[in-house]
């Protein structure tokens, strides 16, 4: 809803009810289970002077109580969407929050509170509007963080292009990382009751794939390539040859195909003199081709770790401006969570002066959007908080 329409509707009930039916009947999914049976417009709430806004809300028959909140105006009322739109895009990018405060005003902990605010949404719920949408293809993995002077550990899971899953923790051991991952698999579940992925693509750390064999007995582990070939090219940086030899063994079509370049890739290597320490690397990847060919028995699945590492990226560059987390576990994870919900719902960069077919990850992802403006896309996306149960 964009203020006009606000100006038109909100005060009269006979005109804002049928365009609320008009929006239930397009998209239910925005709207709490059992409002279908009918529900009653119970008046209006105190109104923010600054705003000049009031919030109304909505009783269902079992006697439970929504708020309605327009689009353009975000929860509790701190601004609206034409205010908050540049700053939350420089936020999105990593932006410390004290450049922010510079251009945009305000202070430091007001745009700090507002990302905890966003990171409250349910990140699987709010992303993936489209049930059938949702990824079967996984990618998991942790980066260190400076939390408080100590380490502690981010546990993002992604696929489909976006950030599903974010978690703080204070160890990577098989109890804190199960942990961890299962806040994904809580939203996941919520938002597609018996979701089970069918893979998940990890680097080698042993307790990250113990995670999810404990959450998912069946899934498929598939070992990144990536990570296998970084520690060759580590240790010989302009072999140039040796890098393509790699790659054309990662780009075969099937299993058969993988295995038969992978054993006349290591015929070749042996042909050649190299130093111990990139021949420890060569042969660790070798003995792992069972383990990476397990990727090419799976279509759609991810047979390296970009999916996850390069979100990941952007969220070291965003921990790095700000010298890391500061204060309790739960509010620098909802700070961390609002900062890849912004990532999932910005508008992608212009590239060469040609047209998207899609406005931002979630739009590709989703195959459709709420809004052209991708602030108020996000807004109605995060509808019921991203969870359809409520008690």
């Amino acid at each position: 809803m964009t203020r006009e329409l606000y100006d038109q509707l909100w005060d009269d009930p006979k005109r804002l009810r049928p365009f609320l039916e008009r929006l239930m009947a397009d998209m239910p999914e925005l709207f709490p289970a059992g409002i279908e049976q009918g529900f009653t417009l119970t008046g209006r709430l105190r109104a923010s002077v600054k705003l000049g806004v009031r919030l109304r809300q909505l009783r269902l028959r079992d006697k439970q109580v929504f708020t309605l909140r327009p689009s353009f105006v975000f929860g509790y009322m701190t601004g609206t969407v034409d205010e908050l739109e540049k700053p939350l895009l420089l936020l999105s990018i990593g932006t410390p929050c004290w450049v922010v405060t510079k251009v945009c005003g305000r202070n430091d902990m007001f745009w700090q509170r507002l990302l905890e605010r966003l990171g409250r949404n349910s990140l699987v719920g709010t992303t993936v509007r489209d049930p059938e949408q949702m990824p079967v293809h996984l990618a998991a993995d942790e980066h260190h963080a400076d939390w408080c002077g100590e380490k502690g550990y981010v546990a993002l899971t992604a696929g489909g292009g976006c950030v599903l899953g974010l978690a703080l923790t204070k160890a990577a051991d098989d109890q804190h990382l199960a942990a961890a991952y299962g806040a994904f698999q809580k939203e996941a579940l919520d938002a597609v009751p018996e979701y089970v992925p069918q893979t998940v693509n990890t680097d080698g750390w042993n307790s990250t794939r113990n995670a999810f064999r404990s959450l998912y007995p069946a899934i498929l582990l598939v070992l990144c390539f990536l990570h296998g070939f970084l520690k060759i090219r580590d240790r010989c940086r302009k072999a140039h040859d040796l890098h393509q030899q790699v790659w054309y063994v990662y780009h075969a079509e099937t299993r058969d195909e993988f295995t038969s370049r992978m054993t006349a890739f290591g015929a070749w290597f042996e042909s050649r003199v190299w130093p111990q320490a990139v021949t420890d690397m060569v042969t660790k990847l070798r003995n792992r081709t069972d383990d990476y060919a397990l990727g090419y028995t799976h279509p759609g699945c991810h047979r390296t770790s970009n999916q996850v590492d390069r979100p990941m990226n952007r969220l070291h560059r965003a921990l790095y401006a700000s010298r890391g987390l500061h204060g309790h576990q739960a509010s620098g994870e909802r700070r961390l969570r609002g900062l890849v919900l912004l990532h999932n719902f910005r508008p992608f960069a212009p590239r060469s002066n040609q047209p998207r077919p899609h406005d931002s990850p979630a739009h590709r992802l989703n195959q459709k959007r709420y809004h052209t403006h991708w602030l108020h896309n996000l807004q109605a996306s995060a509808s019921l908080a991203g969870y359809k149960t409520h008690t």
